[in-house]
């Protein structure tokens, strides 16, 4: 089985997201999340005949995602299940808003325990001497590695995000000694169904996770712990806001150290408005 998917549910979503709406690709994605709690019992010819495609065309649908059939896509009827746990187990806390805000002050403190500023500088001064960056997660956690992308733009370093959503092998094959490469997999689940890709990357490898699983200290150069707890494969704050946090403080750091004086200086204060503009505004709302 060719699997380059870390969750059959990011990859289809993915789909969708980058497809326009009629497009055959998008209306098989469609279905098949609408249909995910009835994988096991689909037929590829009800697929075929519901979604207007060929089993062919179906067929190519699963190698773009990273399958290599209709079969092999229902072999992972189980993850609905999966899903359904990690997500709405999660929000079914009594008192969640209470829950949530504790938890996530606890957090922060704890990353600011553990991501020391030697930590923080050490992996600032690598991104700025590699020679290509790469950050490494799931299309489901993409937007924090997003995020910190457009935020390294504006201090001359381009940062390439590689997800489950894209040709990974190829991507990471070409690194080399002098590039980095970043995993960010909170829970360690990501990181635990891409071990043999990041093993045969060259890169120097960093990994950024609440998982203590001993075995990645084999596969990556650094590993870098948002918890002192370990939480494999459970959904916690982490896992929604403690790379977010994480990576903020990171840039930070990157933005202190090589901020070159010739670059316009922030904060910026708050614009002054003429009484002629405020006019125009309030007319504007009104």
């Amino acid at each position: 089985m060719k699997r380059t998917a870390y969750s059959l549910m990011t990859a289809l979503l993915a789909v969708m997201n980058e497809s326009e709406p009629g497009e055959p690709y998008y209306v098989l994605a469609q279905y098949l999340l609408y249909h995910f709690d009835q994988l096991k019992d689909l037929n590829i010819y009800d697929v075929a005949e519901a979604c207007f495609v060929s089993r062919s065309g179906i067929r190519r649908f699963c190698q773009s995602i990273g399958f290599d059939n209709f079969s092999d896509i229902k072999a992972e009827a189980e993850e609905w299940q999966r899903q359904c746990n990690y997500f709405i187990g999660y929000s079914m806390r009594p008192q969640y808003k209470n829950y949530l805000s504790g938890s996530i002050t606890a957090m922060m403190e704890e990353i600011n325990r553990l991501a020391t500023p030697a930590v923080l500088e050490k992996l600032a001064e690598r991104i700025h001497a590699s020679r290509n960056v790469v950050l490494f997660t799931s299309d489901f956690s993409g937007m924090t590695a997003r995020g910190f992308q457009q935020s390294m733009v504006v201090m001359g370093k381009l940062v390439l995000i590689v997800t489950d959503a894209q040709n990974i092998p190829g991507c990471l094959q070409d690194l080399t000694p002098q590039d980095l490469l970043i995993t960010i997999s909170a829970t360690g689940s990501f990181a635990t169904v891409m071990e043999p890709v990041v093993r045969k990357s060259a890169a120097y490898k960093v990994l950024v996770t609440v998982n203590h699983a001993k075995r990645f200290w084999s596969q990556y150069d650094h590993v870098i712990y948002l918890s002192e707890k370990d939480a494999e494969g459970v959904r916690t704050v982490y896992s929604q806001y403690g790379t977010n946090y994480f990576f903020d403080i990171l840039y930070s750091c990157y933005v202190q150290k090589y901020l070159e004086n010739g670059r316009v200086q922030g904060p910026f204060p708050e614009p002054v408005l003429s009484e002629t503009t405020k006019n125009r505004a309030q007319k504007r709302l009104e």
